[in-house]
């Protein structure tokens, strides 16, 4: 009892710890690190989403000049990187949130996401003392907080698969996992993972997933959002700050992008088709962040689940493969502030 005692004594403190520190550093980074180099310091992203929410049951949602307006009206002032860049299905669920002055929506987002992350910490299947230690320390994690993203909703969408999945619920599973279209340039991989893993239950739960978000999308748009969608997605204001994003288009010279994001792809499809399936899911999720093309610190809490796995599967002294011990080191220096900060740092 007493070593059960320490042992959770030793979590929380941990815990504390990490929240302490890295609340101290989401203002450091957001008074001397963004803000440079092109990236808007006037708001967050929850304004771009909150603009969005406001042109539910408009053809407008897309249009740059129309959501700038929304944003002056709403707060006083506009982002021109903040452009709503998900399907409306997504502006429908948060239109209610809309209608509410924006100071007071934005506190009740922020709730929301505190809400959501504590959630998935208590979903996920495996320790929860790991994970709730690993969500603590997670630069990304807290970054969600100062930045208003939606990156944790993922975060619990991805958990929520697995658990699912786990519990025999595969067409559950995916049609949660269809809610990650929300940022789908974050799991590019993900089909090819179920695809050759044969989640064929996991597939249609997605394939109904997708489908209803799509005809939810029509219903708040209008028949014409699909162009305006893909207009605002080739816009350069919304990926400011290339150096900030901790995927290969931020740490790779311009010249060799395209010829390390081939060899990474490879390298991902490789071990989906190689490796087991949990292995295969941790290669997915790590290679599609690498690959994808906007991303920034806060997107990186989709990278939690597969350092969960790594830490579960591997993290035995002694035991583990040259490999697995590999691998447990990269999960290591992930899940510590120091990679995240160095990436926000270069932004300077």
């Amino acid at each position: 009892m007493k070593d059960t005692n320490t042992n959770q004594v030793a979590v929380v403190g941990l815990c504390l710890l990490g929240i302490c520190l890295l609340s101290a550093w989401v203002f450091v980074a957001r008074n001397n690190v963004v803000g440079t180099q092109g990236y808007d310091p006037i708001g967050t992203d929850f304004m771009a989403l909150y603009s969005g929410a406001r042109l539910v049951g408009t053809t407008h949602m897309y249009d740059p000049q129309t959501v700038w307006k929304v944003q002056q009206e709403a707060i006083g002032r506009y982002g021109e990187s903040l452009l709503f860049t998900r399907i409306p299905c997504f502006a429908l669920f948060l239109w209610p949130l809309a209608q509410l002055p924006y100071a007071t929506a934005k506190c009740i987002w922020i709730s929301l996401q505190l809400g959501v992350i504590v959630a998935t910490v208590f979903l996920w299947p495996g320790s929860r003392k790991l994970a709730a230690i690993v969500t603590c320390w997670s630069f990304p994690a807290i970054m969600c907080l100062g930045a208003g993203s939606d990156a944790p909703f993922l975060f619990l969408w991805l958990v929520l698969w697995r658990r699912l999945e786990l519990r025999g619920r595969p067409v559950w599973g995916g049609i949660v996992l269809a809610l990650c279209i929300a940022k789908f340039h974050l799991f590019l991989f993900l089909p090819l993972l179920l695809l050759r893993h044969r989640r064929w239950s996991v597939i249609k739960g997605s394939a109904i997933g997708v489908f209803v978000l799509v005809a939810l999308s029509y219903l708040a748009a209008g028949w014409k959002w699909p162009v305006g969608y893909l207009h605002v997605l080739s816009r350069a204001e919304i990926n400011p700050s290339r150096t900030m994003m901790p995927n290969l288009h931020g740490l790779v010279a311009p010249e060799l992008e395209v010829p390390v994001v081939i060899l990474v792809a490879v390298l991902t499809c490789a071990a989906i088709f190689r490796f087991d399936y949990i292995d295969a899911m941790i290669a997915a999720l790590t290679g599609s962040m690498l690959c994808s093309y906007h991303c920034y610190v806060n997107d990186g809490v989709v990278l939690l689940p597969a350092l969960l796995l790594v830490m579960e599967r591997y993290f035995r002294p002694g035991r583990a493969s040259v490999s697995g011990q590999i691998a447990v080191y990269a999960a290591l220096i992930l899940i510590t502030p120091l990679p995240w900060i160095a990436i926000m740092m270069r932004g300077r």
